[in-house]
């Protein structure tokens, strides 16, 4: 039992009790692993929970992942994002607008019956759109919750409602978009920085390429992510930044953090 912890520990330990499913579980433990005094008599119960976290991350992303193949949905693009709403919210108007996608688009109710999935393109960096029904079907709703992002599609007078709809499938982390009042082009800012991504630049030679990174990654998450043998080799990256409209380079080494926009070219040994 840990040491001098709160009534809200105790609450959300309830909660994991009670659990019936993966997501409960996953939910009610990252409460707990949050409200947990941190001290050295709680270093143990800490790793025991999250062990149980990883374990149960891993079982429920096995799940989503057969749901998905099952339905055609395989995840491309550095991100997926899905699309909630009421019927005619105006999902489909967006898909169409801010991917390649042409879904059909009609003023008469549940238009679409199964998800209809796009590709965006955001400064060369490809995120997966994928629009989910409005009858909420539950095998839909499983491929919403292994997304990244959740926008929820829906005016003002029906935030309340769809808030209690996700909420019912354990769907806690979203956005909102009104597709008929907000700049296509600022949609796709706004679900960019919600996923918490930068661009960074590989360069070789005389051709950069756009890569998608977590916010304050460091040169050894980029040098893995173009392979991991350049980390045994790797002597330095050259990084070219901009700063007040004029370039600066500089030699960093791997435990570097970078900045969005950053080009960064790895020389091994």
């Amino acid at each position: 039992m840990p040491v001098n912890a709160t009534p809200e520990y105790f609450k959300a330990e309830a909660k994991f009790l009670a659990a019936k499913t993966n997501d409960e579980k996953i939910l009610a433990l990252e409460e707990m692993i949050s409200l947990l005094p941190k001290h050295h008599g709680s270093e143990k119960q800490l790793a025991q929970l999250k062990s149980k976290l990883s374990k149960l991350r891993k079982e429920a992303e096995k799940h989503r992942k057969k749901i998905g193949s099952k339905i055609g949905i395989q995840k491309e693009g550095e991100a997926q994002v899905c699309l909630i709403g009421f019927t005619n919210s105006g999902k489909s108007f967006l898909l169409s607008k801010i991917t390649d996608a042409k879904p059909e688009v009609a003023e008469h109710p549940y238009t679409t019956i199964k998800p209809e999935i796009g590709m965006m393109d955001y400064n060369g960096i490809k995120i997966q759109i994928v629009e989910i029904p409005s009858t909420f079907n539950p095998e839909y709703m499983s491929v919403a919750r292994s997304a990244e992002l959740i926008a929820l599609v829906t005016d003002n007078n029906d935030k309340r409602k769809l808030i209690e709809v996700v909420n019912d499938f354990n769907i806690r982390k979203f956005i909102f978009i009104n597709p008929f009042l907000e700049n296509m082009e600022a949609i796709k800012q706004k679900i960019w920085r919600a996923l918490g991504l930068m661009i960074v630049y590989t360069k070789r030679g005389n051709k950069k390429s756009p890569m998608a990174l977590p916010i304050d990654s460091t040169v050894r998450d980029f040098t893995e992510r173009i392979h991991k043998d350049f980390l045994e080799g790797f002597r330095f990256a050259r990084l070219w930044r901009n700063y007040n409209g004029k370039e600066r380079t500089m030699q960093v080494g791997l435990d570097y953090i970078l900045q969005n926009e950053d080009v960064v070219e790895i020389h091994t040994k």
